[in-house]
């Protein structure tokens, strides 16, 4: 009977360690909604420079993953008073860059890189800007996450629209806005992303990579 059980806590423990560390839930995710018009906000430039979305991708099963970053090239973040009210911002498909592989070898960067960009993932070539648009913000403290606010809108990527919601923190000055949002999921199948995805039937468990990408969102954005 030990031995029986001990047999049990060891495969127990091994399919612990087989399990993906990629997140289970996504971020609330609809269709797209309607943007309003910020005609007497002040406007607040987001221009090139350390503006970024950092990524996680995860293997679904073992604990297989990459990250990296994308650049946000530039767009705008609307005030009205002390509150951040909307806004919108290109992110530069082309820059998508990994850090957590070599230079050079068997498997490399540019290996990674060109196939992320290849019409199996976001088809850079068709699709190089992605776009984000804010449609609502929310005063929503979060003491999980440490942020301030809900801010939801409209994510266009391989000519797909959808609206999420996540949970950031906004800082407002008059020079600039600050706007972080640390991690949160997307499922990757709402823009058609769909390559080794467990939405396609037939593919070897071992090949699997995650449905769900973790991104990060870093910016600011300085008065016109």
């Amino acid at each position: 009977m030990k031995i029986t059980r001990n047999i049990f806590l060891g495969l127990f423990a091994a399919s612990i360690v087989a399990c993906s560390s990629a997140p289970e839930e996504t971020v609330e995710t609809t269709d797209a909604k309607e943007v309003v018009k910020q005609d007497k906000a002040d406007a607040y430039s987001v221009e090139n420079g350390d503006n970024t979305i950092t990524w996680v991708g995860f293997k679904t099963f073992g604990s297989g993953r990459h990250n990296g970053t994308i650049t946000i090239t530039d767009g705008r973040l609307f005030v009205r008073g002390e509150a951040l009210e909307g806004g919108k911002f290109s992110i530069d498909m082309n820059s998508i860059h990994n850090e957590d592989l070599p230079v050079e070898g068997d498997y490399n960067q540019e290996k990674l890189v060109g196939h992320l960009k290849s019409a199996d993932f976001f088809d850079v070539a068709n699709h190089p800007q992605a776009m984000f648009e804010i449609t609502e913000v929310t005063v929503e403290n979060n003491d999980e996450k440490g942020t301030s606010h809900k801010v939801s809108g409209n994510l266009t990527m391989r000519g797909i629209t959808k609206n999420i919601s996540f949970p950031a923190t906004v800082e407002v000055t008059p020079e600039m806005v600050s706007f972080q949002a640390p991690e949160f999921s997307i499922d990757r199948k709402n823009w058609n992303v769909m390559y080794g995805s467990t939405g396609i039937e037939g593919i070897a468990k071992d090949n699997l990579i995650d449905d769900n990408i973790l991104l990060t969102v870093n910016l600011t954005a300085a008065r016109k």
